[in-house]
């Protein structure tokens, strides 16, 4: 097997790779700084925790020749905020950034996010390189453009979309991942086999214990798989305009609305809100007669093999109503015309978008 790939995201105005592999960051040295040539100014935007494990190995690859400051934010969901966007925006405008400048977002989805929509904004775009660190953003976050913040009344609901230059997706940062998020992660890559690869799917299945036990070849596998899948979707639909893309956000109507529930605290990851809420999404697709019972328990033993939550039980010390759960629904992004958009599920491979749901039939999915 190959040890690096180099994926081609080849959008007609904005195109760009990803780059995959172990110990890549120093051999794409040239490919990182090409993208940035007229560059004179680097900005690296990260958090507490990873700034002591990896910022040197980025540091340690910058040319000399370059101006670099690093701003690093507390880590955490709940810094996805107006307030920390106006504070890195502030961060880059007192250091005189220019257009031709680059942004490195060295960190998981919350860097990520951040840092795009922040990317996006100033001075009405700045040049952008993604470094995740987490399973969940080299497999998902990082690639495609969404960036945004959460609001009290959901999230991501402020937001742009926003072309990386680069992403470049090194496994050595995983190695310092605590094992409860990279697990998370996984959530992310099984919804990829349900929506779209029946095989992926299988394979995931067959190799779940060399997957946890972090093996090399696997986890690489899996970041490539999963980056062929989101690539599709996103040539065919960058900007989620005719409901093709909506379809990677399967389980996610729930999953935010719990995450909402929670006011995005360390009790539930997204990867753990993915989790649950994928299987609520097939519960509803099999109470709705579309999804087979014996395809509804393979995906909620999927999860559970990866050792992912299933159920709200998870959640069983935070006090969460139903009722409150598909409230939050109503502030989705995927909602049109005053009703719930959601993303079922007929087949393991094929998902839809259906929006002639009823309340009753919310609330029986939610367990």
């Amino acid at each position: 097997m190959k040890k690096n790939y180099s994926i081609k995201v080849s959008l007609r105005n904005n195109p760009y790779e990803v780059i995959i592999g172990k110990n890549i960051l120093r051999k794409s040295k040239n490919k990182i700084f090409s993208t940035i040539k007229d560059a004179k100014k680097i900005f690296i935007i990260t958090d507490t925790r990873i700034k002591k494990l990896h910022l040197k190995k980025i540091q340690q690859i910058i040319p000399k020749k370059f101006f670099v400051k690093t701003l690093t934010i507390s880590p955490g969901e709940k810094m996805k905020d107006i307030k920390t966007i106006n504070k890195i925006s502030t961060f880059l405008l007192k250091n005189k950034i220019s257009r031709n400048d680059a942004i490195f977002a060295l960190g998981g989805g919350v860097i990520g996010d951040v840092s795009g929509f922040v990317a996006s904004v100033t001075l009405r775009g700045i040049n952008l390189i993604q470094f995740p660190t987490t399973l969940l953003a080299q497999v998902d976050s990082s690639i495609g453009g969404k960036t945004g913040v959460n609001s009290s009344y959901g999230k991501n609901l402020i937001g742009s979309f926003f072309q990386p230059k680069l992403v470049v997706c090194d496994t050595i940062f995983l190695t310092t991942l605590p094992r409860r998020e990279l697990i998370a992660g996984y959530a992310e890559v099984i919804k990829y086999s349900i929506i779209y690869d029946k095989n992926f799917f299988k394979w995931l299945n067959k190799n779940t214990k060399k997957l946890l036990n972090n093996g090399v070849y696997e986890t690489i596998k899996v970041i490539k798989r999963s980056v062929e899948i989101k690539k599709e979707f996103i040539l065919k639909d960058e900007k989620d305009v005719n409901n093709f893309r909506a379809l990677l956000n399967f389980g996610h109507t729930f999953a935010h609305s719990l995450e909402n529930c929670t006011k995005y605290s360390k009790n539930l990851l997204h990867g753990e809100a993915v989790s649950i809420g994928i299987c609520m999404a097939s519960k509803l697709s099999n109470n709705l007669g579309f999804l087979s019972l014996n395809n509804y328990l393979k995906i909620k033993n999927i999860f559970s093999d990866f050792s992912l939550p299933i159920n709200i039980e998870f959640l069983k010390k935070i006090k969460i109503q139903k009722k409150q759960i598909v409230k939050n629904m109503i502030f989705d992004k995927k909602n049109l015309s005053g009703k719930i958009n959601f993303i079922l599920c007929k087949d393991i491979g094929k998902v839809f978008v259906y929006n002639k749901v009823n309340k009753d039939s919310i609330r029986k999915s939610i367990s």
